[in-house]
């Protein structure tokens, strides 16, 4: 008891004795109070540490504590921060260099599910007939009912030669009726291309590029593309200009700002881009005088899976009449994420640093972006239909002189 007693005086004289110090500090303006609510957070953390160490029921590790307590501030802060453990971190690393072991299928969120958006040709998921539309429903036997999306992408990458048990929700034709089936899959990861862009030539020489993901080239592969299908469109023509363009953005979930940015410009010779808004202020994003392809008609297919940098693409060009939108109603995701350097234990944290602004001040993050020409964005021959036609039109008012120009 007198031990117990001796310890606590002990405490309290200590106590004692760091409040005059930080007080003296604080009064001759030696310590800030930031820095002293810092010191102050800090040490509850540590004391939160060493206490649940000592007392909890089971075994507790330092870095284990530490983990979660990172994983639970982010996890505080909204719905697109998150912490990217190790491994997840090097296999995002991986795929930005080109090539990442996967499955070939590229999910994202439609009506709140994790839904096939895209396959790779020659992919595990390509030869077991996933199709676009299935709904992924269990991983390795757990439900990814209230998982983040990066989970569920990083779950169907790995290494070359492992495999993963997946669990499927098809529609099928029922009568005048769609009903629901369940669809085991096992796959077998493999070494894969990372392929962005798909771009080709459809029928009066009108090019279509299809962009997966907004990567920081896309600009400069997207303008190398055009030339070479302006190369093939006119080769045979006395006119050296393709007759229009289909950019193609849907089930893109986004990426870099830059790529957003650079992606407008080959359209726009100027005005503000985008403005982004953040604690740290307001920055703008504006249009340079190189644009390649100011006076191509232009149209963007969007729907429910374009979103963040994909969503500034398509509102910047809405909002300037620059590209006519046809598809279905955006994501809504007016957030910009910045992936952190790593931390010292490997993982690394991906936080939202920003919101942003479309040129006449539009925000998206609860509505998205609604299509000037609506259509079923599932419906493939219907939405380029749409498209063509929306080229045609506007190649054809082009042609058609002014009233005003007529005598």
């Amino acid at each position: 008891m007198k031990r117990e007693r001796l310890v606590s005086c002990r405490t309290l004289v200590l106590g004692v004795l760091c409040g005059l110090v930080v007080g003296m500090l604080l009064h001759r303006g030696l310590m800030d109070e930031s820095a002293l609510l810092r010191h102050l957070s800090l040490r509850s953390v540590d004391q939160a540490t060493a206490q649940l160490i000592q007392h909890y029921q089971a075994p507790l590790n330092q870095s284990t504590l530490t983990e979660a307590a990172i994983q639970g501030m982010v996890n505080s802060l909204d719905e697109y921060s998150e912490v990217l453990d190790a491994q997840a971190y090097a296999r995002l690393m991986a795929s930005t260099r080109g090539t990442f072991a996967g499955v070939g299928m590229q999910v994202g969120l439609r009506n709140g599910s994790f839904a096939v958006l895209s396959l790779l040709p020659d992919s595990p998921a390509a030869a077991a007939n996933i199709q676009v539309g299935d709904v992924i429903t269990k991983i390795e036997g757990a439900v990814v009912t209230g998982w983040r999306l990066s989970q569920v992408v990083d779950q169907l990458r790995g290494s070359s030669g492992s495999v993963v048990n997946l669990q499927l929700q098809r529609s099928v034709p029922d009568g005048p009726l769609d009903r629901t089936v369940d669809v085991d899959v096992v796959l077998v990861r493999q070494m894969l291309e990372a392929v962005y862009l798909r771009t080709r030539l459809l029928e009066n020489r009108i090019a279509y590029a299809r962009a997966d993901q907004c990567y920081d080239t896309l600009a400069a592969d997207l303008t190398s593309a055009l030339y070479t299908l302006t190369e093939l469109a006119t080769e045979n023509h006395s006119d050296t200009a393709l007759r229009g363009l289909v950019l193609d953005l849907r089930a893109n979930p986004g990426g870099s700002l830059t790529c957003a940015v650079t992606s407008v410009d080959l359209f726009i010779d100027s005005g503000t881009i985008v403005t982004t808004e953040g604690h740290r202020g307001t920055e703008s994003y504006d249009a340079t005088s190189s644009t390649p392809f100011a006076s191509t008609p232009l149209v963007v297919l969007v729907d429910g899976g374009t979103a963040s940098a994909a969503e500034i693409i398509a509102g910047a060009l809405q909002d300037y009449g620059r590209a006519t939108i046809v598809g279905s109603q955006t994501f809504a995701k007016g957030s910009v994420q910045t992936l952190l350097p790593p931390l010292a234990n490997g993982s690394a944290l991906k936080i939202t640093t920003a919101h942003y602004r479309t040129p006449k001040g539009r925000r998206f993050s609860e509505v998205g972006l609604m299509p000037d020409v609506a259509v079923n964005s599932l419906d493939e021959s219907a939405v380029l239909a749409a498209a063509l036609q929306v080229i045609a039109d506007q190649v054809h008012q082009a042609q058609t002189p002014s009233l005003s120009s007529v005598e």
